[in-house]
């Protein structure tokens, strides 16, 4: 049996043959299931996330014919970042796509019970790196004659979670920033967007709120659609909002949650 990297989730993402893509956290769940079916698009890949190994093994499990490159890079600090971003440029000559989907998440706790430290690299991981590599991916993309950002928020993007003060402050503040930089760039030909999942059965997840039967049973059952997401679903949204079908989509919060948020 080949082992490799193939979704069953239909795409219909037509126009990212030879796009030269930036995924920053890019080594498990939902960055590897996205890695994996723009390659199946034919893209160009720099894979990019503190784990070498992993994104190595990754990139081996593409189609011979993909071309992807690996650097290691660490959300939270601006040297890498900045690194990465020119790594793409040098290997590619451009960049047309940057999907910023490493974070950090809590432990479940009250506010008060929320350490300095705990928040500080929440916030540092979520919403300052990504700031931080929104900046350096819109400079190349203006210099590249535009592009598309996608940023990985969350259900908390959109409504709070009891004991999650952190994370929810880090994933409203990430919408702001989104929808913030849309705005900016939506007359140079850059679109910025945020997709929203809700439960997702990752490596996280697994050894979280999924990582027992009691657990999944109670997030499938407060979902409308009464299961959990596999990343690959994750990615295909993902990638219609990179792609040409989404041409005239920027500052949107995609829900992608199996009705989680709705009223």
């Amino acid at each position: 049996m080949s082992d490799r990297i193939e979704s069953d989730v239909p795409v219909n993402a037509a126009g990212l043959h030879e796009k030269v893509v930036l995924i920053i956290g890019a080594s498990r769940g939902i960055g590897a299931a996205t890695a994996a079916a723009f390659a199946r698009e034919g893209a160009r890949l720099v894979l990019a996330t503190r784990d070498v190994p992993a994104l190595e093994a990754l990139a081996a499990r593409f189609p011979a014919a993909v071309q992807a490159r690996v650097i290691r890079t660490d959300i939270t600090s601006p040297i890498d970042i900045a690194r990465a971003v020119e790594f793409t440029l040098e290997q590619f000559g451009r960049l047309d796509i940057a999907f910023n989907n490493a974070g950090a998440t809590q432990q479940r706790v009250p506010l008060a019970d929320v350490t300095d430290e705990v928040f500080d690299l929440t916030m540092n991981t979520n919403v300052r790196g990504v700031f931080v590599a929104m900046k350096h991916e819109i400079r190349a993309m203006l210099a590249g004659g535009g592009g598309s950002i996608v940023n990985t928020g969350s259900i908390t993007s959109i409504q709070v979670i009891a004991n999650m003060g952190a994370y929810c402050a880090s994933k409203h503040a990430l919408a702001g920033l989104t929808k913030a930089a849309a705005l900016d760039y939506a007359a140079l030909n850059i679109r910025v967007n945020m997709v929203a999942p809700g439960a997702v059965d990752t490596l996280m997840t697994q050894k979280g709120v999924l990582a027992t039967d009691a657990g999944r049973k109670m997030i499938a059952t407060l979902t409308p659609m009464q299961r959990i997401a596999q990343p690959e679903e994750i990615a295909a949204a993902v990638l219609w909002l990179s792609s040409p079908a989404a041409s005239f989509v920027t500052g949107a919060i995609l829900p992608a949650d199996g009705g989680y948020t709705l009223p």
